[in-house]
């Protein structure tokens, strides 16, 4: 039997609840693109601004830095939701194999208090410090 196409069911959750889970990430999936997309627009609007400021026109320093400085908080708004949404998708994953609310190292028991703070958790709170 192939068991790349078959859930493990070594999950210590149920069906209700990891439907429960699946579409609380579902949600916040959602809502992190809709996050990445509005700070990507906000990324564009740095960036042709910034090419404006460089057609040679005098523009105060303290400007360019606070530009600057808020397009690199930007920057890393970016790259901290890219990150999430690549943690939910492990996550949705994990409930389609089967192993959703385990610990990737340890292969114990997520807590379900851990998961419904964290719903994209991998790692148990034993493991994780």
């Amino acid at each position: 039997m192939d068991n790349t196409t078959s859930p493990a069911n070594n999950t210590h959750l149920s069906d209700k609840e990891l439907n429960g889970f699946k579409k609380k990430l579902e949600e916040l999936k959602k809502e992190t693109q809709k996050e990445l997309s509005t700070l990507k627009e906000r990324l564009d609007e740095y960036n042709k601004n910034s090419t404006d400021n460089q057609s040679g026109q005098d523009h105060h320093q303290g400007d360019l830095a606070t530009s600057e400085a808020n397009k690199v908080t930007v920057l890393q708004s970016v790259e901290r939701l890219t990150e999430r949404k690549d943690q939910i998708n492990v996550a949705l994953d994990r409930i389609a194999t089967g192993n959703y609310g385990l610990c990737i190292e340890t292969g114990q028991k997520i807590q379900k208090g851990r998961l419904e703070a964290m719903p994209y958790a991998i790692r148990s709170v034993g493991a994780k410090t």
